[in-house]
Formats: C-alpha cells, structure tokens, sequence
C-alpha cells in the first residue's frame, strides 16, 4: 500500500457533501494517461487513518493499493497524484507521498 494524503473536491464544485469516515473505502481512479478510462478503469481501495477541514477543505490521510492484483501497479510509483471519481464524478485528488 501507498500512504497518500485526499484532497476531497468541495460540494459546491460537484463533490462529496462530506468525506467518507475512517475506514475502508473504494474508488475508480483516474491517471494522466487513462483516456479511454472508464472502459479501463481501475479500483483501488482506500484505508482512511483521518480527515481534517483546512481552509474549508477536507484532506484525508490514507493508505492506498489497486483492488485487483494484476492491476498496473506501477502507475502509483510513476505519477505523483491521480483522482478518484464516484461514477462520472470526480470526488478528489490523490497526492501519493
């Protein structure tokens, strides 16, 4: 897994009402080069440590790894974020540290 810090998209701009609690959560990412993603797209799982509000935004502290393990996992050490969308929503962006 992947330590991470989410950078939730606001409500007014399209996002969540709120972020998802501590926990596990799942989500469709979104690289740079997935033009064609939702055909292609992968899921990865998410263990959320904490969220905090800063400046009226949510950023969350998690770890992270693909759903499936023939997921292409070299992706997470060659970009230094990507996004996660809920369906065509796009929910946040994902800062891999």
């Amino acid at each position: 897994m992947y330590l991470v810090k989410i950078k939730w998209v606001q409500k007014k701009d399209g996002g969540r009402t709120r972020p998802p609690g501590v926990g596990r959560y799942y989500a469709v990412s979104r690289f740079p080069e997935d033009i064609t993603w939702q055909n292609n797209a992968w899921s990865v799982v998410f263990d959320i440590h904490s969220t905090k509000s800063e400046n009226n935004e949510f950023i969350s502290e998690a770890s992270v790894d693909f759903l499936m393990n023939n997921a292409p996992k070299e992706r997470m050490e060659q970009h230094r974020t990507f996004d996660i969308y809920e369906g065509p929503k796009k929910v946040a962006t994902v800062f891999l540290k």
